[in-house]
């Protein structure tokens, strides 16, 4: 006989939060990895003159963390995902997407 036992959920003032600002997803047979980055601009060295004082000379995008899923986990998380994008939309309205093959960044890589 199965009971149902109460969840408690905590969370302490010392998780960080971020804004992904990319991410990056790869597989393998055994699974699947995120990837979430961070931009940080990296200027020369003397950012405050010249007419390109604010043209960051590279982005650099840093790791803050990797998530690591069983197949079935991304299964059920895309389903969450899907479920919680079509009530956003119902109630705020069809998100925009860029073109497919527009790159938003100077990247090489694959990023969202």
């Amino acid at each position: 006989m199965s009971r149902n036992i109460p969840m408690k959920v905590e969370r302490t003032d010392d998780i960080p939060s971020f804004y992904a600002e990319s991410i990056q997803m790869v597989h393998s047979v055994a699974g699947f990895k995120m990837i979430v980055f961070k931009d940080k601009a990296e200027y020369k060295a003397d950012p405050s003159t010249g007419p390109e004082a604010l043209m960051p000379k590279s982005i650099i995008k840093e790791i803050i963390t990797e998530i690591n899923f069983s197949p079935h986990q991304l299964k059920i998380l895309s389903k969450i995902i899907q479920e919680q994008l079509k009530a956003f939309e119902a109630r705020f309205g069809e998100i925009a997407l860029p073109e497919p093959n527009k790159k938003q960044d100077n990247t090489t890589a694959s990023f969202v």
